[in-house]
């Protein structure tokens, strides 16, 4: 156990940089556990029998030359611990805990991620359906207002040919109230000639029974009748 302890120093302090008396952290390396003492060195009283592996400490004061650090555990409690223990990084147990917690956190994220992407897919199914419904019926509304607009041609083609038969109809009307006009005067010149033709006739055959009896020759009285 000596060995083993005496080459884990030796490679600690290898690798270890000088540390700084700013607030740093640091996490206990991988050992089983980290006594606490109350001062720099292994005959002072244990404030805390064993940190656990990983455990995250704050820096207050490095003692480099003499091996120790005084660390302030997350609970508040002060104490010094051998410097050899502390390093940097979280050890592996840390980084995997944390690894395994973000690989979750990723695979939740990526289970809803892929629900996402189902719902868009859903949700851009149906407005693709809702577009082509729409582009449908733009078509024929289209073909509706094509429609209309023929039809509105040939009404106003009707109805200029209308307007066109009423007007012919109102000259039809004035030319056949000219034409009545003109028979009746005709028949009324025609009556009055008629008139004055039997009145002259009444006339002439008054004047021929007036002239009739001074017309009518003189008996001769016969010679023998003397």
């Amino acid at each position: 156990m000596k060995k083993l302890m005496t080459s884990l120093l030796a490679a600690t302090l290898l690798n270890v940089a000088p540390f700084s008396v700013s607030a740093e952290t640091r996490y206990i390396t991988d050992q089983l556990h980290v006594p606490m003492r109350s001062g720099k060195g292994n005959g002072f009283r244990i404030l805390h029998r064993g940190l656990p592996s990983g455990t995250e400490l704050t820096i207050l004061e490095d003692a480099a030359s003499e091996g120790w650090t005084r660390v302030r555990t997350p609970g508040g409690t002060e104490g010094w611990v051998r410097r050899q223990y502390l390093v940097s990084e979280p050890v592996a147990k840390l980084r995997l805990a944390t690894a395994e917690a973000n690989l979750a956190r990723f695979e939740k994220m990526e289970g809803n991620l892929g629900g996402e992407v189902r719902r868009l897919e859903e949700e851009n199914g149906q407005l693709t359906s809702s577009l082509s419904a729409a582009q449908q019926q733009s078509e024929e509304l289209a073909a509706e207002l094509k429609a209309l607009k023929t039809l509105s041609a040939d009404a106003l083609s009707l109805n200029e040919r209308h307007q066109k038969l009423l007007h012919q109809h109102e000259l039809l009307k004035q030319e056949k109230t000219m034409a009545e006009a003109e028979i009746q005067r005709l028949s009324g010149s025609e009556s009055h000639k008629w008139y004055l033709y039997g009145a002259l006739s009444v006339a002439v055959g008054a004047i021929l029974a007036m002239l009739a009896p001074h017309l009518r020759p003189r008996k001769r009285h016969s010679e023998w009748a003397n």
